[in-house]
């Protein structure tokens, strides 16, 4: 579902929920107090999800790539790693987003060090031309495959010689 219509959803339910609430008080089935209460707990609910937006930032630097992701007022989580560990770079296909359309990039170092970035924020930031220009043998190919798929697939798009993924 499209955010507009997540939206438009959001604001329909909030209606019914008031005039259904406004009935039951009308009615005597509900005290004018605990309504009260009720539309300002959901109200202020719909306030602060809007103020601990979601952040998903990709910082590529000569030495790594980092992604931090999270909000605010719950736990950011980084993701970092280094051009030197890199060992593969994989593309999964219809993986991640609303109705699992987007496309997933995971680059894989050494030992536990890799980051998962979404394909919207992978674009938004040119990481595909990044690293075709950073990493001699980049498959940008299969990047146009994957955008292409109609189903769950994986792409490896790079790996460094000699390594055993």
């Amino acid at each position: 579902m499209a955010r507009p219509v997540r939206e438009l959803a959001k604001i329909l339910y909030f209606v019914a929920f008031l005039a259904a609430g406004l009935l039951l008080v009308r009615s005597g089935a509900l005290p004018v107090w605990l309504f009260v209460i009720a539309v300002v707990l959901v109200a202020g609910m719909r306030v602060l999800s809007r103020l601990d937006a979601y952040q998903d930032d990709l910082s590529v630097s000569a030495e790594s790539i980092t992604r931090v992701h999270g909000s605010r007022m719950r736990k950011m989580t980084e993701e970092t790693v280094r051009w030197n560990d890199l060992e593969r770079v994989e593309l999964l296909a219809r993986e991640v987003g609303p109705d699992k359309q987007d496309m997933l990039f995971v680059l894989h170092g050494t030992g536990d060090s890799g980051v998962a970035i979404a394909g919207p924020v992978a674009d938004r930031h040119g990481l595909p031309g990044l690293l075709a220009a950073r990493l001699p043998g980049f498959r940008q190919d299969l990047v146009q495959e994957a955008r292409a798929a109609t189903q769950q697939a994986s792409f490896l798009l790079w790996e460094r010689p000699g390594s055993a993924g």
